[in-house]
């Protein structure tokens, strides 16, 4: 008895789970760009999508399942969206599923449209037809090309601009957007989207951005992130996606434009570290704690650099250890002076060496430091308010170059800091 009284509310459970299971699809069906209709043996839609209806100047609830092809298209031919007489139709569709092949063909409406339809028999004798308004796709270039006519004046333009379609593929950018991405041409970014071109995690972000103002026909302003550059290196950029609108106010895209902001946020994280040092200094902190705050200040804003702090003794000797990330950096030789940063001690300025593989100054230390894939240092003095060398503040990289500008201001003020807090502690130490 239990058993049959439980069996109707097992089947409504499985009715709800299976209406609950049918509105997600229908909701991922009607995100689709295209028109996508699926009919039956009988010529009777099986589901048909919301942008398929919006093709024929329909709504969803003029074309339920079951709706026969017939009744669509009787509703279609009474909006002007039928290419030609309803029998004339029926007959030219059914033509088509007597061959039971793949067919694309182009219809024009009598509301002046241009309809792109692709045609996929099934097995069970029914088929999937996909329309795409042609006519929204020369609007969308023509609007376009009115807004940005010439390559040559958007190439001008010093930040990254560019305008997507509302699949997010590219239609417009400019020389800046594609050397940001790694091209050499804008031409190589049309007709992609970034799935195509930037890392999937950074694609899938940038995507939803996008489709958030597409959907919302709001703006997204000056949105600030961290990205790999072309060549590996972490800059900031701020972003603007603004949706753009035919006559008719519909989104029929993005336009985007985005800057570099790495200095400016270099400039404010270096400012709020050079802060937080000082009231480390301030309260007591020991040195070698400051200096290690010092390296990972600087190593956290120049992307794939290891950084060393060698301090001296008033003999210009090194003292107990360089302070660092990377222990297998510790500079080996007793005598600084001896040693590969010992210019930077004797000049009293700014070192770079490029390449460390040909420089000659590191020909005793090339093969060790190159084991550690170290390529390039920059190092610069630490010197007393009085001009007496404290140390060595040394920037190694990852790959043979040359520091940025504002690499080498980094290095400086955090030499400068480094000069604080040695010459606090030798202070205490005579003290």
């Amino acid at each position: 008895m239990s058993r049959d009284a439980g069996a109707p509310a097992e089947l409504e459970a499985r009715v709800a789970e299976l209406e609950t299971k049918l509105q997600r699809y229908q909701k991922a069906f009607d995100a689709i760009s295209q028109g996508v209709a699926f009919f039956d043996h009988e010529q009777r839609l099986i589901m048909g999508n919301r942008r398929y209806a919006e093709i024929y100047r329909l709504t969803p609830d003029q074309i339920p399942p079951t709706t026969t092809l017939r009744e669509i298209t009787e509703r279609r031919a009474a909006v002007g969206a039928c290419p030609m007489a309803v029998d004339d139709y029926i007959a030219y569709v059914a033509s088509i599923n007597a061959k039971r092949e793949d067919r694309d063909w182009s219809i024009r409406l009598d509301d002046g449209r241009s309809i792109n339809v692709r045609y996929r028999p099934m097995a069970d004798g029914g088929w999937i037809s996909i329309h795409e308004d042609a006519t929204d796709l020369r609007e969308k270039r023509l609007l376009i090309e009115e807004r940005i006519s010439q390559q040559s004046l958007i190439d001008v333009v010093p930040d990254n601009l560019w305008v997507k379609d509302v699949e997010s593929r590219f239609v417009v950018a400019n020389r800046a957007t594609a050397l940001r991405m790694g091209h050499a041409s804008p031409q190589e970014l049309i007709g992609k989207s970034d799935l195509e071109l930037c890392p999937w995690e950074t694609a899938q972000k940038y995507l939803a951005d996008e489709r958030e103002v597409i959907e919302s026909g709001r703006p997204m302003i000056d949105s600030e992130e961290y990205v790999l550059a072309p060549d590996g290196a972490k800059v900031w950029i701020a972003t603007t996606k603004a949706p753009l609108r035919n006559e008719r106010g519909e989104v029929v895209g993005i336009i985007g434009v985005s800057r570099d902001v790495t200095r400016r946020r270099l400039a404010d994280a270096l400012r709020e570290g050079q802060a937080e040092i000082l009231q480390m200094i301030v309260g007591g902190a020991s040195a070698e704690i400051v200096l290690e705050e010092l390296v990972h200040l600087v190593e956290s804003q120049s992307n794939g650099t290891v950084v060393a702090i060698v301090p001296l003794d008033d003999k210009g000797r090194k003292l107990r250890r360089s302070v660092t990330s990377l222990a297998e950096i510790e500079v080996q030789s007793g005598q600084l002076l001896a040693g590969p940063l010992g210019e930077t001690v004797r000049r009293g300025d700014l070192v770079i060496v490029p390449d460390i593989a040909s420089d000659p100054a590191w020909a005793e230390q090339r093969e060790r430091i190159g084991a550690l894939g170290l390529r390039a240092c920059w190092s610069t003095p630490i010197m007393s308010q009085g001009g007496e060398p404290l140390g060595v503040l040394a920037v190694f990289a990852h790959s043979a170059r040359e520091p940025k500008e504002a690499e080498i201001k980094l290095a400086q003020v955090a030499a400068q800091l480094a000069a604080i807090a040695i010459g606090r502690s030798s202070a205490k130490a005579t003290g």
